[in-house]
């Protein structure tokens, strides 16, 4: 059985859906949309309480230009669809011991207040004061941080898309080819004959790429939520924000009663086809540790719920948003590397404007899919990560 379109997009996450929104809204062509599992299944990494919105990109001014457009684009949506999917609560980094993750947070600081986006610093007592949840000897404050709901987020751009005339399928794609026009095979035998090909296919794009270009690293990341001992309103949105420490990340009690704490830095890398979904004791354990230094009522809280998510790393943690080097009409959005989520509305109208031959709003070279063109990372963004 053979099916036509014009856009195939291939891998349904928040990118995916992002894409086919942002297509849907900037053109007439028909699109499709695949995912191996479904749109929104249990292994998607978008499919998740919640994720990380900040300015804070240490001192790489570029992520935090991006980061303004996407506040902008996310408003945007939700005006549209009368669906609140961004709360701010604002960033706060907690001065610890290491001086990557210090220096991380002055950067921030610095590249914020250049921007004139609005920045505060707080002594140990100015933050036992204004966030009593916490203690740290200082802390920087970025007012512009908050929480995605994510799956609500992903669900969003899904339904707006579909309302366009996206057409949504549960197919694994096994390969592409060019054969007088692109056709895209799946693993239930059906051919798909398309103008244009995006491929947003996270920690499964290895399988789907040409030698040459930037692969990734898929990597198992392990997100815990504790309920703290005494007083969770403290911990809502409301009262409490978005915190870095010196190696973990958390998220305030955001659609679920748990706050969000991860490892930040955790490297595991894994097949996608068998990585384990549960989470390791020894994180939890170190999460705990971290929650005893710098946020005492959440060390010894119970655990709510855990979650196993898959990222898809590159070498430097820049993204990968780019033409096939060797055929334009193949577009490629992946290696969001732990930190794209935020982005997604820019990122979608950015793979929209490479598939209909627009100029992008943002200078791309940096994203480049070929290794030959990829850059030393600048600064360590990879510090910075928390979806």
């Amino acid at each position: 059985m053979q099916i036509e379109t014009d856009v195939c997009i291939v891998g349904g996450g928040v990118m995916g859906a992002a894409t086919a929104h942002a297509i849907s809204r900037m053109s007439e062509n028909r699109i499709l949309l695949l995912d191996r599992y479904g749109v929104g299944n249990e292994y998607c990494s978008s499919n998740d309480v919640n994720r990380v919105f900040r300015f804070a990109y240490g001192g790489d001014q570029f992520y935090t230009e991006m980061a303004i457009e996407s506040l902008r684009l996310w408003k945007e949506l939700e005006k549209e669809t009368s669906h609140e999917l961004l709360i701010p609560t604002g960033l706060l980094m907690l001065e610890g011991d290491d001086e990557h993750a210090n220096r991380f947070n002055e950067s921030s600081f610095r590249i914020l207040t250049k921007l004139d986006v609005g920045a505060h610093v707080y002594d140990g007592t100015e933050l036992r004061k204004r966030f009593p949840q916490f203690q740290a000897g200082s802390a920087f404050f970025d007012p512009h941080g908050g929480v995605l709901l994510a799956s609500e987020s992903l669900e969003t751009f899904t339904s707006e898309a579909g309302s366009h005339g996206v057409k949504i399928l549960e197919k694994r794609v096994t390969r592409f080819r060019d054969k007088s026009g692109l056709e895209i095979e799946t693993a239930e035998g059906q051919t798909i004959r398309a103008k244009k090909l995006v491929v947003t296919a996270g920690p499964w794009t290895n399988s789907l790429l040409k030698d040459g270009l930037t692969g990734i690293t898929p990597t198992r990341q392990q997100l815990i939520y504790l309920k703290p001992s005494r007083d969770l309103e403290k911990f809502r949105p409301s009262s409490c924000p978005v915190f870095f420490t010196d190696h973990h990340y958390g998220l305030p009690a955001a659609g679920i009663d748990g706050v969000k704490i991860s490892n930040k830095e955790l490297i595991d890398p894994v097949d996608p086809e068998t990585a384990r979904r549960s989470v390791d004791q020894e994180q939890i354990e170190q999460c705990r540790e971290a929650c005893r230094k710098f946020v005492p009522d959440l060390a010894e809280g119970d655990v709510v719920q855990t979650k196993v998510c898959l990222y898809d790393m590159t070498e430097n943690s820049d993204f990968v948003i780019d033409r096939d080097p060797y055929h334009r009409d193949i577009v490629y959005g992946y290696g969001f590397s732990g930190h794209g989520f935020k982005f997604a509305p820019l990122i979608g109208k950015l793979l929209a404007q490479l598939v209909l031959d627009r100029e992008p709003s943002f200078d791309l070279s940096r994203f480049s899919a070929q290794k030959s063109q990829r850059k030393p990372q600048l600064t360590s963004a990879q510090l910075g990560k928390g979806e």
